[in-house]
C-alpha cells in the first residue's frame, strides 16, 4: 500500500485542510484530487486502485474530509475533483456541474436492535438511535419504518457519530440503530447473542450509498483517467470477491483503529453483501431507486427526476465494451 495515500486529516475547515495538504484545484490532465469521508472498509478499494493508478502514472491525491458538509463544499469550490457520496445529488440539484460516472458501492447498513426486538412492529414506542432526521442513517430508518409498518410510532434520538450510537446500544440507552456492516460485526463480536439485525438494509433498501462523480468539464478533459479509475476499481472489485484476504490486508495498514483480528469477519460481512458492484451499478433502476430515496428526505428535489439528470455512463460503458472485447466468450 502506497505511502502517498493521506491518512488521519482530522474533518476541520476545508480551506485549512486543503492549505495544509497543497491541494490545488484546477489539476492538469493526469492529476486528481479524490475527497471523502476517510478510510472505512467499505473505502479499501479506492485505496488500493488509487496505489496502482498512482503507479500506472497518474498523480492522484486522496483527501479525507470528514461530514457530508466538507465534502460538498470541496466540489462546490472545486478545491476537488472527484466525489464519492451519493448525496452530491442535493448540490447538483441546485446547479453543481456534477456528474455520476460510476458507483462505487451500495447501501451498507442494517437495522440491529437489542436482542428481542425481532421485528419493525417490536420497536414501536422504542428508541432508535439516528445521526439526524436527514441524514442517509435517519433516513434510512425512517423510510423503512414508514414503509415496513407504517403504525409503528418509535422514539427517534438523535445521536451523532457511528461510535457514539454504538456506544448507546451497548449500554443500553437505545434501543435499535441503522448501522453499518462494520459497526455491526464489531458489536456482534464485542457482545454476542445481546443484538440482533432486525432488517438486511442491504438487501430491501439497495441504493447507491457510495457512487463516484466529477464535474462534466473535467470528465471531458480526462477521459482517460476516468476510464482507468473505473477499469482499475472494477478490477480491484473481482479480485476482492475471488481472494478477500487483499481487502484484510489494506485494512491492517489503513484502519489502525480495527483490531486486525476482527478483520477478516468484517471483510467477510461486506464481501457477502457483495456491495462494490463489478459492473459499475450505474444502471436506470439503482439510480432511480437512489433519487426517489434522497426525494423523500422531507426536500424534494426541483431538478432531478430521473438518472440522465445526474449520470454519465460514456466512460462506464467504454470499459465494459472492452472488456466484453476481451473476455473468452466474445472471442
Amino acid at each position: 500500500m502506497s505511502r502517498g495515500l493521506l491518512k488521519g486529516k482530522p474533518a476541520g475547515a476545508l480551506a485549512t485542510i486543503m492549505l495544509s495538504l497543497g491541494v490545488i484545484a484546477d489539476a492538469a490532465v493526469g492529476e486528481a484530487v479524490f475527497g471523502f469521508s476517510g478510510w472505512s472498509v467499505g473505502y479499501l478499494p479506492t485505496a488500493i486502485a488509487i496505489d496502482r493508478l498512482n503507479e500506472m502514472g497518474y498523480e492522484i491525491e486522496a483527501v479525507e474530509l470528514g461530514g457530508n458538509s466538507n465534502q460538498l463544499l470541496a466540489a462546490a469550490t472545486r478545491d476537488i475533483d472527484i466525489t464519492a457520496i451519493a448525496q452530491i445529488m442535493d448540490a447538483i440539484d441546485q446547479g453543481l456541474d456534477s456528474q455520476f460516472f460510476q458507483a462505487a458501492n451500495t447501501n451498507e447498513f442494517v437495522m440491529v436492535a437489542r436482542a428481542g426486538y425481532d421485528t419493525c412492529a417490536a420497536l414501536d414506542g422504542r428508541s432508535v438511535g439516528i445521526s439526524s432526521v436527514s441524514s442517509f442513517d435517519g433516513q434510512l430508518a425512517i423510510q423503512w419504518f414508514a414503509n415496513a409498518c407504517p403504525r409503528a410510532e418509535p422514539r427517534m434520538m438523535l445521536v451523532e457519530g457511528s461510535q457514539n450510537r454504538l456506544a448507546g446500544l451497548l449500554a443500553g440507552q437505545i434501543d435499535a440503530s441503522p448501522i453499518d456492516l462494520q459497526d455491526w460485526t464489531l458489536l456482534d463480536l464485542e457482545r454476542p447473542g445481546d443484538f440482533m439485525v432486525v432488517e438486511d438494509l442491504t438487501e430491501s433498501m439497495p441504493i447507491l450509498r457510495v457512487a463516484f462523480a466529477a464535474p462534466k468539464s473535467f470528465i471531458a478533459d480526462n477521459e482517460q483517467l476516468i476510464e482507468d479509475w473505473i477499469r482499475v476499481h472494477l478490477q480491484v472489485y473481482r479480485e476482492i470477491y475471488e481472494d478477500p484476504q487483499i481487502l484484510v490486508d489494506a485494512g491492517i495498514e489503513l484502519l489502525r483503529q480495527i483490531d486486525p483480528a476482527a478483520l477478516p469477519a468484517i471483510v467477510d460481512s461486506f464481501v457477502e453483501a457483495a456491495v462494490w458492484p463489478v459492473e459499475g451499478n450505474l444502471t436506470d433502476e439503482s439510480v432511480q431507486a437512489t433519487i426517489d430515496f434522497f426525494n423523500n428526505d422531507g426536500e424534494p428535489f426541483e431538478h432531478i427526476s430521473a438518472p440522465a439528470d445526474v449520470v454519465n455512463r460514456t466512460m462506464l460503458d467504454a470499459v465494459l465494451a472492452g472488456q466484453q472485447q476481451r473476455s473468452p466468450a466474445a472471442r
